[in-house]
């Protein structure tokens, strides 16, 4: 088990540590979306406490969040004469707004 925390089960220093940051808050808003996801899906044991893969997965998910700030137009440069084009699909975002596969059932 991991220590308790009231806003989640990551935090940015978590994420910055994984990373390499040299300033936790640049993580800050993906760790908020991340703690604010899992937090609607999941809660802590009654002790207040979140299991460890909990925190590491949350934690895995707001790195992987930080770092899709570098292809938010679709693609990524991949030195100076190719790209990686990202799919016009996204799962990340799709899973933040509950969109697609994401999206809560309905009735009716």
């Amino acid at each position: 088990m991991t220590s308790p925390t009231a806003d989640g089960p990551t935090s940015t220093d978590k994420v910055a540590t994984m990373l390499a940051l040299s300033d936790p808050e640049e993580a800050a808003a993906a760790v908020a979306a991340v703690n604010s996801l899992i937090r609607g899906w999941l809660s802590p044991d009654p002790d207040g406490e979140w299991a460890a893969h909990h925190t590491y997965g949350a934690t895995l998910l707001a790195a992987r969040f930080y770092r899709r700030k570098d292809s938010p137009a679709g693609f990524q440069l991949q030195g100076m004469e190719a790209a990686a084009y990202v799919s016009r699909n996204d799962p990340d975002v799709a899973q933040l707004l509950g969109l697609g596969a994401y999206a809560p059932p309905r009735v009716g």
